[in-house]
């Protein structure tokens, strides 16, 4: 409901808050590193895209235990995290989950939320080729790692429609884990939704001044041709002469 009614710019990239902040930490002297998130926040507004992370709000408590997969130890903000709460905050680009409620839910759902007033009708989506040089595809995105083995939003949606949901929302990503807020190599790596869905699709033609009236257009993905690449078949439907 606060994406549909909110007013302003309308967010074309949601953010897994949590997976992107425990993304490589599994080391000794790995934590939630909200330095990643703000690394993450930054690269996506050099895309011309406008960000909205969505976290836990046990993590934005002074004091919360962390797991990191080596470990599970109780940490502690400090000066320099609770500025990149207080930024994200007043610009508008955090949503903090309601406490004991599931993070996930509310990230999937924000990816297909209409955002009715602040979208105003306009039609988010990049076309190819666009002026700004973002990269084509369906807004928002969203921006995780998770494969979501566990759930599938089976209760929301069926497993096809969830296929086609994740093949066209979800955007993985890599880059080198932050150690505290320090990090060799700050380059980020996207791996895109699909733009073209990999399922077979028809849509209705017309005639184009045959005989044989309209018809419909199979599209067929072969898995040794490129992404973007399908083989097409025509099928006319014919028209019967009725004699009465």
């Amino acid at each position: 409901n606060w994406l549909d009614t909110r007013e302003g710019k309308p967010f074309t990239a949601i953010v897994d808050g949590a997976n992107v902040a425990y993304y490589m930490q599994n080391f000794d002297q790995g934590k939630f590193n909200f330095h990643q998130l703000e690394f993450m926040v930054d690269a996506l507004e050099k895309m011309n895209e406008h960000p909205l992370v969505i976290l836990p709000n046990k993590y934005l408590r002074k004091h919360f235990h962390a797991n990191t997969g080596s470990s599970n130890y109780k940490q502690t903000l400090n000066r320099r995290e609770h500025a990149i709460i207080d930024k994200l905050t007043k610009g508008g680009k955090l949503y903090r989950c309601p406490p004991m409620c599931l993070d996930d839910y509310y990230w999937m759902l924000a990816s297909v939320s209409d955002q009715t007033v602040s979208r105003n009708g306009i039609d988010l989506d990049v076309p190819p080729g666009n002026e700004e040089g973002r990269w084509p595809g369906t807004r928002p995105m969203l921006i995780t790692n998770d494969q979501m083995r566990d759930h599938r939003l089976l209760d929301l949606m069926e497993a096809r429609l969830f296929r086609r949901w994740y093949s066209c929302h979800i955007v993985n990503y890599n880059f080198t884990a932050f150690v505290d807020n320090e990090c060799i190599d700050r380059e980020i790596g996207f791996s895109t939704a699909d733009f073209f869905s990999r399922e077979i699709q028809g849509n209705p033609t017309p005639g184009y001044g045959t005989d044989t009236g309209s018809g419909t257009a199979w599209h067929f993905p072969i898995s040794d041709w490129d992404a973007d690449e399908r083989l097409c078949i025509r099928i006319p439907s014919f028209k019967q002469n009725v004699h009465k």
